[in-house]
């Protein structure tokens, strides 16, 4: 059984690529729900393993870290891959033109495309109205008001990653922009 469903023989390339877009779409709408209720419930699943022994409580600490590990990461590459195959089916022929739903995509998927790039944006904006940033990893705070040099290039820092993770992402949504829907 293929991951993604297959291409019926009477369907336009638009029409298949947006049906993968809501496949991967339904798979993500399962992996998230799944995703919270793991974590959610972590502590009392924890407590239903701990007491095991041996081989079963192997496999049930495996299983349940495997599970952990994997929810989030599913339903990450499932909400991708929707934005994705959806934000590809608007230039292609569809055998119908749906603009709501192409604007909710295009807004959907510009969304994910600049949201790291925005975050470091906004950490930055926050540090220099705080006069405050920090960095966790080796943990360091630097103060404007003590050491302006190391706040100044700490926030370049996050600048300067921002506009790398941005650039990328423009060059792939600048065609895309100009470009009218098909029908």
């Amino acid at each position: 059984m293929p991951l993604l469903p297959a291409r019926r023989d009477d369907e336009s390339a638009g029409d298949f690529t947006r049906r993968r877009a809501r496949f991967a779409l339904l798979a993500f709408l399962v992996a998230l729900p799944a995703a919270l209720w793991l974590f959610a419930r972590a502590e009392a699943l924890w407590r239903v393993i701990a007491p095991l022994e041996g081989g079963p409580f192997l496999l049930a600490a495996t299983a349940f870290g495997g599970a952990l590990a994997i929810a989030p990461i599913a339903a990450l590459v499932a909400l991708l891959i929707a934005v994705w195959f959806g934000v590809e089916s608007i230039g292609q022929p569809r055998s119908r033109a749906a603009p709501l739903a192409d604007r909710a995509i295009v807004a959907a998927g510009l969304l994910v495309w600049f949201a790291p790039a925005l975050a470091l944006v906004a950490a930055a904006v926050r540090a220099v109205l705080t006069g405050s940033i920090a960095f966790s990893r080796p943990a360091r705070e630097y103060l404007l008001a003590t050491d302006p040099i190391a706040f100044w290039q700490g926030v370049g820092f996050l600048l300067i990653v921002a506009a790398a993770l941005a650039y990328p992402a423009w060059h792939y949504w600048a065609k895309r922009l100009r470009r009218r829907p098909s029908t």
